[in-house]
């Protein structure tokens, strides 16, 4: 059977909801299973800073076969998803379609070009490299074990998310991966919390598995223990807390030593400088 050759259209063409769909249908066979509903999707990817214009849906014979999310800040983008389906892959597409998006990038005037690959990930991984991409840090998991009882001490205050990003964003040392960075916290549906007034946190409190976006300690107060603490009284309030997959590895004995335990799937951050 003669297919049509296979042509990229802006993602803009689709709503949220479909972009849902056709990455799902995309990810079918890979590594780790892969899903996302219409509502995740808009609120995920928004928080990223998605450009629906610059993202990409490939098709053949009018049907989606490959799909790349890029999202932007200033100069930088980032490879957000990407996923080819099944009957695409080995063929080379993948080295195509990246090329395509780095060509883009370059043409945007964009300086650094990063993305997060699964190490296991074997063939994406090679693909990146070949194309230029560096490793930079891996990134892990974390979930809390065990259940302690709150006791509500006062000592947590809830405050204006926002007020937690502008510290970080004022903080000149910090170099944070994508998804931990402050631009992405603060449109998040998350709470922030502050203990002691120097020790910071992002939670998604979702019933069924909160999750930890960020921890932030003043520069000033760090090495006094605050982290730690803050860690400990987070899993009282939050039973089941985790992690998002995009701690640093080197602050990885922080959570050990919190009770916390580490996830098998780990990621590698890496980046194309253009």
């Amino acid at each position: 059977m003669m297919h049509s050759p296979v042509m990229g259209k802006a993602a803009a063409h689709w709503n949220s909801y479909q972009l849902a769909d056709i990455l799902s249908h995309c990810f079918e066979g890979y590594l780790v299973s892969f899903t996302i509903d219409g509502a995740t999707f808009a609120t995920r990817f928004s928080s990223e800073d998605i450009s629906l214009n610059d993202s990409v849906v490939w098709l053949q014979d009018g049907e989606p076969r490959a799909l790349a999310l890029i999202t932007r800040r200033g100069q930088s983008c980032r490879l957000a998803a990407f996923a080819i389906r099944p009957e695409l892959r080995g063929q080379g597409y993948g080295k195509q379609f990246i090329g395509q998006l780095i060509d883009a990038a370059r043409l945007r005037g964009d300086k650094h070009f990063w993305l997060e690959v699964i190490v296991g990930n074997d063939n994406g991984i090679a693909l990146y490299e070949r194309m230029g991409f560096v490793r930079q840090q891996t990134l892990v998991c974390f979930h809390a074990t065990g259940s302690r009882a709150f006791h509500p001490t006062g000592e947590l205050m809830e405050i204006d998310p926002i007020l937690m990003a502008k510290l970080m964003m004022s903080d000149s040392s910090l170099r944070l991966p994508w998804l931990s960075a402050a631009e992405s916290l603060y449109k998040l549906p998350g709470k922030a919390f502050v203990l002691d007034d120097v020790a910071y946190a992002m939670v998604i409190p979702n019933l069924k598995q909160p999750k930890l976006r960020m921890l932030y300690v003043d520069p000033s107060a760090r090495g006094q223990g605050k982290a730690k603490k803050l860690l400990t009284l987070l899993h009282e309030r939050f039973p089941g807390l985790s992690t998002a997959g995009s701690v640093p590895e080197q602050v990885a004995p922080l959570y050990l030593s919190c009770g916390y335990q580490q996830d098998p799937i780990t990621q590698y951050e890496m980046l194309l400088k253009l």
